[in-house]
This record gives C-alpha cells, sequence and structure tokens, in this order.
C-alpha cells in the first residue's frame, strides 16, 4: 500500500491543527511525494494515521503519523477480506469461550476490510492483519479468525527483512561489491513483491512491487536468504491438481541421468513410504533432467521427516512433481517449486490442513516454503523462507 501527498502538507505527531503543535511535532511534506505504508486508518479531526513501512522522517525514526485527509491519497490493498457470518475475531486460534472478553471482538456479517497479510493457523483458523482499522479496547489490527466465517479475495506478496542486512546487485559476498552495488537495509524494513525466486550462494532474488533503491532507483535485488522472509500468495496461484496416486500401480520409468529401471509402485528411498507413481503422478510425468529428480530425492527425505513429525500417520500425496504444460494446466504458480520437483502438496489423514501448516512452519523455518489451502498443505525446498495461503 501507498500513500500519496497530493497537496503540500504537514505530517503531524497528534491529529490537531498544525499551530498547536511545536516544530519538533511536525514535519513537512511536499505535493507528489509517495510513501509505501503498513497500515491507515482514519481518525478524529478529519485526519488519517498512517505507519510508514520503509522510512521515517525525523530523528527519533518514527514510523506514525498523522495528516490532513484532504492533503493525502490511499492506495488501498489488493487484498479484501469480507465476513460471511456473525464471527468473533480473536487474539488466540482457539474457541471463543476459552477466551476473555478483551481477547475476542465481535464483528457483524457484511463488514469489510482490507488486508495487509494472512496465513493459515490451527483450528481452522486464519491469523489476518488488517490495514484500514483498529479493533477492539486496545485498538489491535492483528486477529485470529474462524475461516468458514470470511471471504478473502485478492492476492499481494511482502518481503520482511528480520536483520539488518544488505540488497546487492549480484548473489556474492558483499566484501566482492562495490559501494554503488550495495544498499543497506535496516532490521523490520518490509516491502511488497512483484516476485521472488531462488538465487545462487543462499540469496533470493526479489523484485520490489513500489519501490525503487540506490542511486540508479532499482527495483530488482539480492537478498541473503537468512535475513528476510517472505509472505503470501503469488497472483494466480491457485492449483487444483488434488486427485490422489493410485498407490497399487505398477509398472516402470526411465529417468534422466540415471541407467536404472525405476518400478512405480517402488519407494523412493529405501525403506520410504513414499512412491516413485506419488512423485510422476503413475508416470505421466516424467522429470526431464537430472536435477528435477535429485529434487524428488530431496523433498523426499523431507517427506520422510513430515511423516515421523506427524505421529507416522498416513500422508495422501495430491501433487509432486509437474512438468510446464500440466502445472499451467493445474492453475500453478510460474515459478512453482513442483516444475522442479522438490514441492510437495499432500493431505494428512486426522489433521486438518491449518494444523498441519501451524505444525510444520516453527520447524521448517527458512529451509523453504510451506502454504495450506483448507484441503491440501504445501511444502517445497527452495532454502529460503516462504509462507501463503492459497484462499481457498
Amino acid at each position: 500500500m501507498k500513500v500519496k501527498v497530493i497537496s503540500d502538507t504537514l505530517f503531524k505527531l497528534k491529529p490537531v491543527l498544525s499551530g498547536e503543535l511545536s516544530d519538533s511535532e511536525k514535519v513537512f511534506v511536499k505535493n507528489g511525494t509517495v510513501f509505501e505504508i503498513e497500515s491507515y486508518v482514519a481518525t478524529q479531526n478529519n485526519h488519517v494515521r498512517v505507519t510508514l513501512a520503509n522510512q521515517s522522517l525525523d530523528r527519533e525514526e518514527t514510523k506514525v503519523w498523522y495528516a490532513f485527509k484532504p492533503d493525502v491519497k490511499i492506495e488501498a490493498s489488493p487484498v479484501k477480506l469480507e465476513v460471511v457470518s456473525d464471527t468473533l475475531f480473536k487474539l488466540k486460534p482457539v474457541q471463543s469461550n476459552q477466551l476473555s472478553a478483551s481477547e475476542k471482538v465481535f464483528v457483524k456479517n457484511g463488514a469489510k476490510y482490507d488486508l495487509q497479510a494472512y496465513l493459515p493457523a490451527e483450528g481452522n483458523h486464519m491469523r489476518v492483519v488488517i490495514s484500514n482499522a483498529f479493533l477492539g479496547p486496545e485498538n489491535r489490527n492483528t486477529w485470529y479468525v474462524y475461516s468458514p466465517h470470511i471471504r478473502i479475495r485478492g492476492t499481494s506478496m511482502k518481503v520482511q527483512v528480520v536483520s539488518d542486512t544488505l540488497f546487492k546487485l549480484k548473489p556474492v559476498l558483499s566484501g566482492e561489491l562495490s559501494d554503488s552495488e550495495k544498499l543497506f537495509i535496516k532490521n523490520g524494513t518490509v516491502f511488497e513483491l512483484h516476485s521472488h525466486v531462488s538465487a545462487a550462494d543462499n540469496h533470493v532474488r526479489i523484485a520490489l512491487a513500489n519501490a525503487f533503491l540506490g542511486p540508479e532507483n532499482r527495483n530488482t535485488w539480492y537478498a541473503y536468504a537468512p535475513d528476510v522472509r517472505i509472505e503470501g500468495n503469488e497472483p494466480n496461484n491457485q492449483p487444483k491438481d488434488l486427485k490422489k496416486v493410485d498407490a497399487a500401480t505398477q509398472g516402470s520409468i526411465r529417468l534422466p541421468g540415471f541407467s536404472s529401471t525405476f518400478y512405480l509402485a517402488n519407494p523412493i528411498l529405501p525403506g520410504g513410504h513414499f512412491t516413485w507413481a506419488e512423485a510422476t503422478k503413475n508416470g505421466s510425468r516424467i522429470p526431464v533432467n537430472k536435477d528435477i529428480v535429485y529434487g524428488i530425492l530431496q523433498v523426499a527425505r523431507v517427506m520422510e521427516e513430515v511423516r515421523k513429525l506427524l505421529g507416522s500417520r498416513p500422508i495422501t500425496i495430491n501433487s509432486w512433481y509437474r512438468d510446464p504444460v500440466t502445472n499451467r494446466r493445474v492453475g500453478g504458480a510460474s515459478r512453482s517449486r513442483h516444475l522442479s520437483g522438490d514441492a510437495v502438496d499432500f493431505v494428512v489423514t486426522g489433521i486438518h490442513p491449518y494444523d498441519v501448516y501451524d505444525r510444520l512452519s516453527p520447524w521448517w523455518g527458512s529451509r523453504g516454503g510451506l502454504a495450506s489451502a483448507t484441503v491440501f498443505t504445501h511444502i517445497d525446498v527452495r532454502g529460503y523462507y516462504a509462507r501463503w495461503s492459497y484462499g481457498f
């Protein structure tokens, strides 16, 4: 989201007339200035309160400012939440009778909000960060809500810097770069993303959506993977590859880079629980090169860990490797890890996908991507922290 100044104005520390403030409590901002913001909300005296995302306007690095509403224009979030049944917004993803009155807020059917972010949570809940309203006695914008009671439309992606870091023009050690090829970014900074993809030497290549940084106003940078977290779903990423694989499938396949014959009914790993039939959709999706086969082997080891972590319950595989044609046909992301063979969509017997996500996320950390729909969970080994909800 962005706020654009449409008339020379003052950003203020209080929503009052500028004459009531000292010079240290107000900052002149020129017409045409644009800021990325984390949130906004209308306040008293025809003002709007904005929380800046990536910069400050004073020595104290203040992020929250008030602006006279007619002087600014908010470009709202593309992600919308609509309440479709009277519900409660809660501070924890538990049954409402387990919470005190101060830990929940009644929200009426039909209420609509812009969202900054949303992710799955346990108990079929969604964790939502509202961008244009603060609710409850403590004016909170982050809540849990029972998923069937809401509808979310639209997508967005954000990258959050979780440790002081450098954005770089090449995925190399910072000492190998000149000062003009790197830019210091402070811990806690958040940017909207256009795209992201794995890069060499434990880096992530990110394309910023609404920010142009450095002396050459670039929007594409490399970041050291452990220093960033990415949240949000890519546009048009709505996979419907949901038909499970028949575990009794017979037959054999040949894989690029290997001289052996692989039997579909056999486990991928010796003594393992997942078969080549599950990885290749009964042999109908043969990897096009050996790197994809190595990706299948890598995530097969992860899936064995997942199975053990979740109590050795049976796991049904919905989707593993996808060739480009199949990926487009089923509605996968254009940069889907399924194309590399190192991603799996799966269902765990007796555990809701949101609960699977909740249990796995801390354990999986920054090793790769994790997401859930209401009908499956996705995991991949991209090598950096990425989390999202499919929204269905």
